[in-house]
Parts: C-alpha cells; sequence; structure tokens
C-alpha cells in the first residue's frame, strides 16, 4: 500500500472509537465482578487461615498470638515430616498414573467412532460421584474377604493379599480411588485440546513419513501444552488436597501409610481442637499447591508465548 493511500483513508469517527473501545473493555468489565467475588471469598479465607496459624487456640476458639512457634512445633514434628513425605510420594505418583490414564483416555475417545457422544457423556460417570462413595467402592472391590481382586486372583489361583491391610498396598490402592476420581476431569480438558488440532498437520505428518509415536511427541503434546499444562494444575491440587478418599478408604491406616497431610490436618484440627497447627498445615498445602500452579503456568503457557514473540 502506498503512501498516499494511507493518507487517504479517513480517520475513525468519535462513535467507531466508542465501539472499539467498549469492544476491547466490556470482556474484561462482565469477568471482574466474578473475579472479584472469588478472590473476595478466597482471599478472606486464606488471610483468616494464615492468623488463624500465628494463635494457640482452645475448643472455645479463643486465641492467644504465639507468632511463629505453631510452625516451628509442626515443623519439627516427626510425625508432620512423615506425612509430608507421604503426600509428596502419593502427589507424584497421581500425577503421573493420572496424566498417563487422561491422556490414553482422550486419545481414545478422540479417535472413538461409533457411539462417540455416548462414551464420551459416560467417561464423565466417575466425576460425579463423591469422593466418599468412591472410596467406599474400592472398599469393596479391594476389601480381603469377598473382594472382587480377591476373587479373580483366587479363580486364577494367585495369591490373595491383604489390599487394606498391608502399608504399601494400601498407599497403592489409595493412589488407584484418587486417580479414579480425577481422571475424567483431566480427560475432559485433554479431549478439548485435541479437538482443536488441525487434521491437515497429521496429514501433512504421515505423508512425510512420520509414525504414530513421533506425530504424538512431536506434534499434539506441542499443540496441546497449555491443556495439558491446566489439566497438570488439576491433578496437583485434588492430590494435594486428597482428603475424603483416604478417610473412607482408610482412614490413615494402616500404620498410618496413607496418612498423608490433609488428613493429618483433620486430625489435629477436629479431634485434637489444635486448630492454630492445623492452620499451618492449610498454610503448607497452600504453598505447595501455588508454587506448583505457577510453575505450570510458566513451563506450559506463558514460556510458550514468550518463545512465540521472540521468534
Amino acid at each position: 500500500m502506498s503512501l498516499s493511500a494511507v493518507r487517504d483513508e479517513p480517520a475513525p469517527t468519535a462513535a467507531e472509537r466508542v465501539s472499539d473501545a467498549a469492544r476491547l473493555t466490556v470482556p474484561y468489565l462482565l469477568v471482574v465482578p466474578g473475579l472479584l467475588f472469588v478472590l473476595g471469598v478466597l482471599g478472606y479465607a486464606v488471610a483468616g487461615g494464615f492468623w488463624l496459624s500465628l494463635h494457640e487456640t482452645d475448643m472455645f476458639m479463643a486465641k492467644t498470638f504465639v507468632g511463629l512457634q505453631n510452625y516451628i512445633d509442626v515443623f519439627n514434628d516427626p510425625r508432620f515430616q512423615s506425612s509430608l513425605w507421604r503426600t509428596i510420594v502419593f502427589v507424584i505418583m497421581s500425577i503421573v498414573l493420572g496424566i498417563m490414564m487422561s491422556m490414553i483416555f482422550a486419545l481414545t475417545l478422540y479417535h472413538v467412532g461409533f457411539g462417540k457422544r455416548f462414551f464420551r457423556g459416560m467417561s464423565l460417570v466417575p466425576y460425579f460421584v463423591s469422593g466418599i462413595a468412591a472410596a467406599i467402592m474400592f472398599r469393596f472391590v479391594f476389601t480381603t474377604s469377598g473382594g472382587f481382586v480377591n476373587q479373580v486372583l483366587s479363580v486364577l489361583g494367585l495369591h490373595q493379599p491383604s489390599w487394606l491391610g498391608d502399608p504399601v498396598l494400601a498407599f497403592i490402592v489409595a493412589v488407584l480411588a484418587n486417580c479414579w476420581f480425577m481422571v475424567p476431569f483431566a480427560t475432559l480438558i485433554l479431549l478439548g485440546g485435541l479437538q482443536t488440532v488441525d487434521r491437515d498437520i497429521y496429514d501433512a505428518a504421515t505423508i512425510d513419513g512420520a509414525g504414530a509415536v513421533q506425530t504424538f511427541f512431536k506434534i499434539t503434546i506441542p499443540m496441546i501444552k497449555p491443556m495439558l499444562g491446566v489439566s497438570l494444575i488439576w491433578v496437583s491440587y485434588i492430590s494435594f488436597s486428597t482428603f475424603d478418599i483416604i478417610l473412607a478408604l482408610t482412614a490413615g491406616g494402616p500404620q498410618r501409610a496413607t496418612e498423608v497431610v490433609s488428613m493429618y490436618m483433620y486430625q489435629l484440627a477436629f479431634l485434637q481442637l489444635d486448630f492454630g497447627q492445623g492452620a499451618v498445615l492449610m498454610v503448607v498445602l497452600l504453598t505447595f499447591n501455588t508454587v506448583l500452579s505457577l510453575v505450570y503456568i510458566y513451563y506450559f503457557i506463558l514460556a510458550d508465548r514468550r518463545h512465540g514473540r521472540e521468534l
């Protein structure tokens, strides 16, 4: 376009400038009320919990300011140290297994032909089941006497272990129950990401001789990276915050093998009525969740966008 043509273009009128400004600002104005409400509720809860963690409380909620003494007592408690390491292992296993299962299910639902809508709807059923109900189902499945898994092992002539009585096996069952509960929503997020990928890209890769593994790691994963990050945030949050499943499944046993930080927090706050130290554990879980979410957001969303701008 020549310089004279640019000069001949009419300047936007006042009405056009107002329309453009409204088109840019109205979406943000519509989001602000809901955002303020969420931040208000969340901010009040977080600030109240942090303030409570600085106090010693009794059963009548009488507060005595003790500063960081609750943090010192909790961090020096061997039971907290054990539950923290147990939580980290639980979260890592849940993330690895949960994301693998979510990706497999998402790819399966993406390629399914007949009954596509039916199977996609059915895949969300576990998400609508409460954590307590999911834990009770897993107790029936893995119970020592008459459980489905042990009945199958009995038919095959194999050893029938005490799934919920052995510390290691009970921990594995807790991870499986947690994954069964959280995988459907992560699958839905990844499936939405897969549906945004242009099929022409896959066709071009096939013509160029790319195999299924190369296509998956070189095309699929990079293209759905933001959705993968959101799925990881969801899976990590649920894993760190898991309480109802473990409470109904093992109650932290056997031998505290499944006592994660959320279970210990419940026992401190509501069984021992030490709300101050219970609030300390809330701050610990919130910190882990926040830091991990920020890492996911940076690596899976912001880093790619910044790299794209640099290119």
